[in-house]
Formats: structure tokens, C-alpha cells, sequence
């Protein structure tokens, strides 16, 4: 649906539920898709979102809508639910996603609800929560098709039909007796293969699988590399215990995006959304932006260092400090920009940490090639606007020297963080900004002094 689409539905939603007709609110909402329904929610007031939700005609539709919900905006929701009417929407969704939404809750309303579910469903959930948030444990799901390699090809069809509300069966997963994963085959495989033929016989043995323990951004990786539709989650034994599937990993690839561009623009997406309130959004930035303040500051102190050796020129450095803004802002502007080619390569794999001087090495050389086509362009802009040819030169210089450095920068920051294990995201801008700052306004005083003092 688009943007108009969805400013007519909340338009018919709105006026429904001013003249409290709720039949015809009910039979908008059944023939609303959940995914329509969800965002539908974020556009409304607080109040008309939950008198929506509470009479969405079905506890599947509930279901689908609460998974569609963006996380940030689910917690807050979920904790005014009442408690049965949650368990009766939780009762009907799959255990991973139930999982997710168990996650966003407090610790004791979790086992409250965890206690008034089916007990088979308890268990897989429970067994879901267990492992670390992140991880290829948490968001797989239990309920998949699970064939033995010695069952014949008609028998597995068999098999198949009945499972009808298996997750996903795209692909079929083949299991030796103890239940280790032995292979895989596409229905393709299965369907074309001679009735009698062995499963162990036709499976393909080379499977693409992740760990329980893996990470979630690896699974995502792994994923898109190898073009699956699926991905079969082993122990530490290759005891196939769950698959994760496509939809699963796109949620994964975008809340990874969204967390990774946060960190990148100074702030953490757990911090910071949306639907928090103002007084949270600002004490949440403080602390991030305190490190701009700080190179500000010592940015200021190193023009004011400068400025005794100009005693006698002070008009020259007036002159000069006009050319600050132009130079920073570029050199700031070329870090960030190899910041994100550097975190999108790592993030897809393209980049590996351990070649940072490879990386450093080619980031250098388009800085060099940036920093002298604008540094020449900045060099004829101070000749003509402050006819001093020596304050034009020094301009073009520091240019050329700060964005090689800020493209440098831009490179190691997000490499090192990597190296040592940490989230090259929150090599951040504000950091790159605060850096090149300090360093640019260094350089350009430091040029100008020995060329012109």
C-alpha cells in the first residue's frame, strides 16, 4: 500500500471509530493485510491504535499484526495489553515470534504468561529465550519438517502433504537416526525422484547450516550469499534443532541497518526512537554528542594557540579563519563517506578487517585525488574573493592534506574497531567529525605558519 493508500485507510479507520461503528470497522480490518493493519497503528493516536487492536476480528490477524509491529513501538504496546488477552493471541503464533515478543517484556509478566500458556508451547519458548539475544537460537523456529534419510522418496511425499502446517518446506532436511543433520533436497528433487528411491540416496551432503550461537548478522550473511530461502540451525553435536527462514533474516538485515546508521549519526536505536518522548531522545544524544563538545573545545584552543604567533598579522588571520568552516566541512565529509563504504563492507562481508592496509591504502589515493581537485578549486576561490595569493595557496594545501587524512580517518577507525571485536558502527560520525576537526583546524594553522610567519 502506499503513502495515499494508507492516508485514506487511517482517514475511513478515524471516522468509524468517531461514530462507533464497529461492524463496519470489523470488515475494513478483515480485508486489511496485517503488515497494512501494523503501520496503520503508528499513524493513529495512542488511544484509537489499541480501540483498533482490540477489535481486529480475529486472534490470527492480532497475531500477524503484533509480529508486523516495529520492536520500538511493540514494547510499549504490549505492556498495556491485559494479560489473558495476550495469552490468547500468543497461543495462535509461531514460537519463534513469540519468543521476540516475550523478550520485549518485563521479567515477571514473561513468566506470568509464560505460565498460562500450553505447556508444549512453554517449552519451546522457553527453550527460544534461552540462548543469547542475537544469536541463531533465538530467532529460528522449532516447528519444521524433519525427514529420515533411510524413508523413500514416496513415503516423504507422503510426509510432506501432512505437514501442511510446518514452517516453510521449500527445503527438506535429512536426519541419520540419532538425529544429526545428514543432508538436504528441494521439493524439485523429491517430487521428480523414483518412488523407492532412498532419501540418503537423492540429498544433497554439502549443507549450508549456522550454529545455535551464531551470530544473527552472520546467519543474514549467509544467507544472501548463498541465495537460500531457508537455513538449518545445528548444536554443538550437528543435532538439527531449528531453521530460520527468509522472512526472519530480512527482519534481521533491517533492524541490523537501522542499528549500524544510528550508531553511525552518534545514538543507539535501543536508546532512541520514534515514539519516546522528548526528555529521553535528548538525555539518550548527551552522552554522545559530549565527544564533539570536547573536540570542539580543544579545537578552539588550537586556533588560540595560532593566534600569538599572527600578533603582528592579525588581519591575515581573520582572513584565514574564514576558510575554516570550508575546510573542515569537507574533510568531515570524505571521512564520513569512507566511514560507510568501510561499515557497509564489513557489515556484507566485501571488506575483511584484516586487510586494513590495503584498505587504508586505496581510501588514501581517492582521498589524495578528492583533496587535489577540490584543494586547486579552493586555491582559485581564496585568490579571487581575498586577492592574496599566499592565503589562497595555504587553503588549497590544508585542503588537499586534511581530506587524504580524513579519508585515513574514515578507513582505520571502523578496520581497528573490527580487528579488536568491537562494532565498527560505533566508529562513528560524531567521532570522525570531532577528529577531523581537531586535525583539520591543526593542519591549516601549522601550513599557514611556516609559509606565511
Amino acid at each position: 500500500m502506499n503513502e495515499r493508500g494508507y492516508q485514506l485507510l487511517q482517514e475511513t479507520i478515524e471516522r468509524l471509530l468517531r461514530r462507533n461503528a464497529y461492524l463496519h470497522l470489523n470488515k475494513v480490518l478483515k480485508k486489511t493485510h496485517p503488515a497494512d493493519i501494523a503501520h496503520l497503528l503508528t499513524l493513529l493516536n495512542e488511544r484509537s491504535a489499541r480501540n483498533v487492536f482490540e477489535h481486529l476480528p480475529e486472534k490470527e490477524i492480532a497475531a500477524n499484526v503484533l509480529s508486523e509491529l516495529e520492536p520500538v513501538f511493540r514494547s510499549g504496546f504490549l505492556q498495556e495489553l491485559e494479560v489473558n488477552r495476550l495469552v490468547e493471541i500468543l497461543s495462535v503464533m509461531a514460537d519463534d515470534d513469540t519468543a521476540d515478543l516475550l523478550a520485549d517484556l518485563p521479567e515477571e509478566r514473561r513468566q506470568e504468561i509464560l505460565g498460562l500458556l500450553s505447556a508444549e508451547h512453554t517449552e519451546d519458548v522457553s527453550e527460544l529465550l534461552a540462548y543469547p539475544e542475537g544469536t541463531a537460537g533465538r530467532i529460528m523456529t522449532t516447528d519444521f519438517l524433519v525427514l529420515p534419510k533411510t524413508l523413500s522418496a514416496q513415503n516423504a511425499i507422503q510426509e510432506v502433504r501432512k505437514a501442511a502446517e510446518k514452517e516453510m518446506v521449500f527445503y527438506l532436511y535429512v536426519t541419520d537416526e540419532e538425529g544429526r543433520l545428514s543432508g538436504v533436497l528441494s521439493l524439485r528433487q523429491l517430487v521428480t525422484a523414483p518412488d523407492y528411491t532412498p532419501l540418503e540416496k537423492i540429498m544433497t551432503q554439502d549443507v549450508v547450516k549456522v550454529n545455535v550461537t551464531t551470530d544473527q548478522e552472520e546467519v543474514a550473511r549467509m544467507v544472501s550469499r548463498y541465495n537460500l530461502l531457508a537455513i538449518p540451525v545445528v548444536d554443538h553435536s550437528n543435532l538439527l534443532v531449528g531453521i530460520i527462514t527468509v522472512d526472519d533474516v530480512i527482519d534481521v538485515i533491517r533492524e541490523e541497518a537501522a542499528e549500524d546508521m544510528l550508531k553511525m549519526a552518534g545514538t543507539s536505536g535501543e536508546e532512541i526512537n520514534y515514539y519516546s518522548s522528548v526528555w529521553k531522545n535528548a538525555k539518550a544524544r548527551l552522552p554522545w554528542l559530549f565527544a564533539s563538545w570536547i573536540g570542539g573545545i580543544i579545537a578552539m584552543n588550537v586556533i588560540g594557540a595560532f593566534s600569538s604567533g599572527f600578533s603582528n598579522r592579525i588581519a591575515v588571520f581573520a582572513i584565514l579563519a574564514t576558510f575554516i568552516p570550508v575546510v573542515n566541512g569537507m574533510g568531515g565529509n570524505v571521512g564520513t563517506q569512507s566511514l560507510s563504504i568501510i561499515v557497509r563492507g564489513l557489515a556484507t562481508g566485501r571488506v575483511d578487517s584484516k586487510s586494513i592496509w590495503r584498505e587504508i591504502f586505496r581510501e588514501s589515493r581517492v582521498g589524495l585525488l578528492l583533496g587535489v581537485t577540490y584543494g586547486i578549486l579552493l586555491a582559485l576561490a581564496g585568490i579571487v574573493f581575498t586577492r592574496e595569493g599566499y592565503v589562497g595557496v595555504v587553503a588549497g594545501i590544508a585542503m588537499c592534506v586534511n581530506m587524504i587524512l580524513a579519508s585515513v580517518l574514515g578507513t582505520f577507525l571502523p578496520l581497528i574497531a573490527a580487528k579488536f571485536k568491537i562494532d565498527p558502527a560505533v566508529a562513528s560520525g560524531p567521532f570522525i567529525a570531532t577528529s577531523i576537526d581537531v586535525v583539520g583546524a591543526t593542519i591549516f594553522f601549522l601550513i599557514a605558519y611556516v609559509l606565511l610567519v
